[in-house]
Formats: structure tokens, C-alpha cells, sequence
């Protein structure tokens, strides 16, 4: 069984000022590899506690490239953030056994779908990009069904600082079972489950995909510190190994 853990970038408001993309990025680990996966996430903060001096709490990405939360009144320079940055890549492309599954959609895209005023199209937006990413995410599953030859599912997990308007949606997936299919057990089982980012290193990881997956989209952005060498945008696009926009 996998586990997804997904995080945000952006916001699903629409509002002229609002973000220009919203961002859905899961980061999937199998059961099995569970233990191994949060070790190795955990070493990494214990290699930056010997090289920098510095415990951290929470990594999440837009703190990286802005100097921000745990790092923010700290000593450390552009370079080490950029540092933490690319061996954070490298963890994730060379040695963690997770899945990468990172859904963006732009909001100009779907405006200028409806050029007569909707009602409530904030809701139409967000119920639009979520259930296009939870779609992709199961037809991964009875992918690998096929491949393995028996049902594979898994459950989400998600920062609970954004529970209000997601469970409905994740419940039209875990909610249906179709006997007749080939893998009926295939696809997302239970309710999801909301963690404190604070807590989890999987939805702190899934995080800072989400904030590379910006920058993939869209560059440097203003307030960054630091810009990602190409060779490791190439590292994490190959990783992903499908579009990011859906």
C-alpha cells in the first residue's frame, strides 16, 4: 500500500492578486519503505544540525529560497540555503524510494474558459484541480495493479491547516468500489487523514516539491535568495517523469 503525503503552493482564490498557479504536490511512499524514508529524511536535518549548527522543526520550501521560518534570524548565507536546496534534490532523485506526483493548473487557463460570471467558481476551481489530480493518482494505481497483478491502493494523508474543503472531494474517490472491474480493490481506500505539517517530514517534503514545481513553471522568482542550477530542475523533472501541468 502507498502512502501520499500532499502539500500546496499557491492558493485556490482567483482574486486578480491571487497566485498565478495553484500547485497540488504528493510525495508517495510504499508501506514497506515507510521507516527507511523518514531515517533517511531525519539524517538529513541531522547533517544540517553538524554543518550548520542548526536544529530544524519544520523544512518547507518557500522558507528555503526566502530565508524564512526555522531559518530566518539565522546565520545562514544564500549558499548554504541553495546548499540545503540541492542535497535535498539529490536525497530525493538519488536515494528516498518515494513516487513524485505534482498537479499544477493555471487560473488564467480556466477564466478563460468561462467568460460569463460564474457562481461560486473559486469552488468550481478547486473541486476541478483536485479531482483531476486524485484521477491521475488512481489511474497510477491500476497501473501498477496491472503490472503487479494484484490490487494496489493507498491512502492520503494532508496538512490539516487545509482541511476545510478537501475531505467531500477525497471521499468521492475512497467511497466508490466497482466489483466488476479487473482490481476492484485498486485505487484510494479510507478517509483521509490530516496531519500537522509541523509533525510530518513526508508533507514538509511535499512542500518543498511544491515550491520547486513553481520554480519549473516559472523561474526565479522575486524574493528568492537563490536560484536552482538547471542541472537539478532537470534532476527533479526526470524524477516526476510526467507534465506538471494538468
Amino acid at each position: 500500500m502507498e502512502l501520499l503525503f500532499i502539500d500546496e503552493s499557491g492558493d485556490d482564490g482567483l482574486a486578480p492578486k491571487s497566485s498565478e498557479f495553484y500547485i497540488l504536490s504528493g510525495v508517495a511512499v510504499e508501506d514497506c519503505f515507510w521507516k527507511e524514508t523518514f531515517w533517511k529524511l531525519f539524517g538529513f536535518r541531522q547533517h544540517i544540525l553538524r554543518r550548520f549548527g542548526l536544529k530544524i522543526d519544520e523544512l518547507k520550501g518557500e522558507a528555503i529560497f526566502h530565508h524564512e521560518g526555522d531559518l530566518f534570524n539565522t546565520k545562514l548565507e544564500p549558499t548554504d540555503e541553495k546548499w540545503i536546496c540541492e542535497r535535498l534534490i539529490d536525497l530525493i532523485c538519488a536515494e528516498l524510494k518515494v513516487g513524485l506526483h505534482i498537479g499544477a493548473k493555471p487560473k488564467r487557463e480556466f477564466l478563460d474558459r468561462y467568460p460569463e460570471p460564474l457562481r461560486n467558481p473559486q469552488k468550481i476551481f478547486r473541486q476541478e484541480i483536485w479531482r483531476e489530480y486524485l484521477s491521475r493518482y488512481e489511474h497510477h494505481l491500476f497501473d501498477q495493479s496491472h503490472s503487479r497483478g494484484e490490487p494496489q491502493n493507498a491512502m492520503v494523508f494532508y496538512d490539516k491547516n487545509q482541511q476545510k474543503h478537501v475531505r467531500s472531494l477525497i471521499r468521492e474517490f475512497t467511497r466508490k468500489f466497482d466489483e466488476q472491474s479487473e482490481f476492484p480493490g485498486a485505487g484510494l481506500i479510507e478517509d483521509v487523514i490530516f496531519y500537522d505539517s509541523k509533525m510530518s517530514v513526508f508533507i514538509q517534503l511535499a512542500d518543498f516539491l511544491a515550491s520547486i514545481s513553481l520554480r519549473i513553471l516559472k523561474g526565479r522568482r522575486s524574493k528568492d535568495e537563490f536560484e536552482i542550477p538547471k542541472e537539478f530542475i532537470e534532476k527533479i523533472k526526470a524524477k516526476i517523469g510526467k507534465p506538471i501541468l494538468i
